[in-house]
């Protein structure tokens, strides 16, 4: 575990790496944990992160709370998330912490609505090559329609949020191609399988919510 001590740095990092929007932000995600009155009060989020901690919400060992504000209230900004990704993996802060990439991508280009997406040079031979055209329906249908939840459904998924950081630093612009990587990684991992069912219950899984899209996959209509 962890000392306490970078356990604290880490917040006051966190402190320093924010924005005066993104902190406002922050505060009114916690309005279901924090008062409006202490909300008022909050002044930097170390003042937000001691009231966390009383509530229970933030711990050397509780930070999960903390990453989805910070991905929620900073656009999901790698450099910021690094600093928690730092303290868990026990690394200062002052060295460099690049997430374990995974995700395959074939070796040519894949064809979407002929459209070919790239292929990292670095990545190119760096896992198996995993043929995804016969899910190509599948994948353009949640790649077009996932919004604001799709991190929350790659999640219940099992694409960790290292694979989704690092997905996100070599796609920074392109939403649409982040979560294509990310499916594409989540098959890969699955045997080369679009495994319906589990794509159906993660789409009703209480954190997503889009019943309308797992009735389209499940009714095959795509």
């Amino acid at each position: 575990m962890a000392a306490d001590f970078d356990y604290k740095q880490m917040l006051l990092e966190l402190d320093k790496s924010l924005k005066t929007d993104e902190f406002e932000s922050l505060k009114f995600l916690c309005k279901d944990d924090v008062k409006k009155r202490e909300r008022e009060n909050v002044k930097r989020p170390t003042d937000l992160w001691e009231i966390l901690e009383t509530r229970e919400k933030l711990g050397p060992t509780n930070l999960v709370f903390l990453k989805d504000l910070i991905r929620s209230s900073c656009n999901g900004r790698v450099d910021v998330m690094r600093i928690i990704d730092n303290f868990e993996n026990g690394i200062p802060n002052d060295q460099q912490f690049v997430p374990p990439r995974t995700v395959c991508q074939p070796s040519q280009p894949v064809m979407v609505n002929r459209t070919p997406y790239p292929v990292s040079p670095s990545n190119q031979n760096a896992c198996n090559t995993v043929n995804v055209d016969k899910y190509m329906k599948e994948i353009n249908f949640l790649t077009k329609n996932l919004g604001k939840e799709w991190r929350f459904f790659m999640r219940t998924l099992g694409v960790t949020d290292g694979d989704m950081m690092s997905v996100e630093q070599d796609y920074p612009r392109s939403l649409r191609d982040q979560i294509y990587q990310c499916l594409v990684q989540w098959i890969s991992d699955n045997g080369g399988q679009f495994d319906r069912g589990k794509v159906i219950a993660a789409l009703r899984d209480s954190a997503v919510e889009r019943y309308d899209l797992a009735g389209r996959i499940e009714d095959h209509d795509v």
